[in-house]
């Protein structure tokens, strides 16, 4: 059986969305990421006159942001909630890489105008061009790889994966795709099939959404908890509704302000490195719990403090918390100075006494 992978430029897909939207008829469009590979595949059967091909891996790189204004916090975790949902629901292999912000807000229209930083992602090209390379070197890896692209710095990739003997077949979106990849000439000898236009196939590669009723989990939450939404939760995931996340993000804002001083009451030292924060843990104790305002601290051994929310939890009750107890973190925003950092997924270890 002929062995099919899918490599999908995440970035590139993701920024060029809004032109797919517009050929849509859905109101607030979202590809479905678990039918994509399986619909470019039947597309991919259809034009080659195969038989049914073997979709034996599906791989997506992507970037996401660290060291962001707090404020971002919602927009920062939903990407990488997505890339956990394309690995544990959908079976992707996700590579990842940091974008440093410098505590900047995401968004360029959220900065000041004033403001000339520009964002720098690293890796993506390179990890999609060396993993195609690999399986296409190694025996039985693949024998028809799919580049889900656009940007015209592939065309090396995709001869060099020809010329080890592989075929090549290429998706793309007609308003962000180079002229060589469309050329149905293929005057670089870049593919083997004619282009597969994802505006062709907008209908069939739309998420649609359906209803359902779940219990908001938020402490805050005010009337009726069971709420009607279309949000897809991992299992164990905990839900909470549009307001409460409003008032979430309002509420952390607020509490990283009035606690900025909280580093030079607790002694800390001046922190602003660039380390990197891709796939590191840290290990403190909780610290300065507010149990009845939804947040507090986790303290490392090294005296730098994080500020935590009840939204980051992810294995245990907020009621259920107390102080001291041991904790397992990722960071999402560096401590600056005599500013506290922030966490991100906040996971509750284990104690001898439990």
């Amino acid at each position: 059986m002929t062995k099919l992978m899918v490599f999908i430029d995440g970035t590139w897909l993701y920024s060029n969305l809004r032109h797919l939207a517009k050929e849509s008829n859905q109101t607030g469009f979202y590809i479905d990421y678990g039918s994509l590979p399986h619909v470019l595949k039947a597309e991919l059967e259809k034009r080659a006159k195969l038989k049914e091909m073997d979709l034996v891996r599906t791989f997506l790189f992507g970037s996401y942001p660290v060291n962001y204004d707090i404020m971002d916090e919602d927009r920062a975790k939903r990407r990488k909630d997505f890339f956990t949902l394309l690995r544990e629901d959908y079976h992707y292999e996700v590579e990842s890489f940091p974008i440093d912000y410098q505590r900047r807000r995401i968004l360029h229209d959220d900065r000041d105008g004033e403001d000339t930083f520009s964002p720098r992602e690293k890796c993506v090209d390179i990890a999609l061009a060396s993993s195609m390379l690999y399986y296409a070197a190694i025996p039985d890896g693949f024998d028809v790889a799919l580049a889900v692209i656009g940007d015209k710095d592939y065309f090396p990739l995709l001869q060099k994966v020809r010329q080890l003997g592989k075929r090549v077949a290429v998706a793309s979106i007609r308003q962000s795709c180079a002229k060589m990849y469309s050329d149905r000439q293929d005057e670089k000898h870049l593919k083997d099939y004619h282009i597969i236009w994802l505006n062709d196939m907008v209908e069939s590669v739309a998420w649609k959404p359906e209803e359902w009723t779940v219990e908001c989990k938020s402490p805050l939450h005010e009337g009726p908890r069971e709420k009607l939404t279309t949000i897809r939760l991992r299992e164990g995931q905990p839900f909470f509704c549009d307001e409460c996340r409003a008032k979430f993000a309002e509420q952390k804002a607020e509490q990283m302000r009035e606690f900025t001083s909280a580093g030079l009451e607790n002694g800390l030292v001046p922190h602003d490195d660039t380390e990197t924060l891709e796939g590191k843990f840290h290990e403190g104790v909780i610290d300065n719990l507010k149990p009845d305002r939804g947040f507090g601290f986790i303290r490392r051994e090294d005296g730098q403090s994080f500020f935590f929310h009840v939204t980051h939890l992810t294995n245990a009750e907020w009621s259920s918390l107390q102080t001291g107890q041991k904790a397992r973190f990722t960071v999402t925003k560096l401590p600056a100075g005599a500013q506290a950092g922030s966490a991100g997924d906040v996971t509750i270890l284990a104690t001898e006494e439990s």
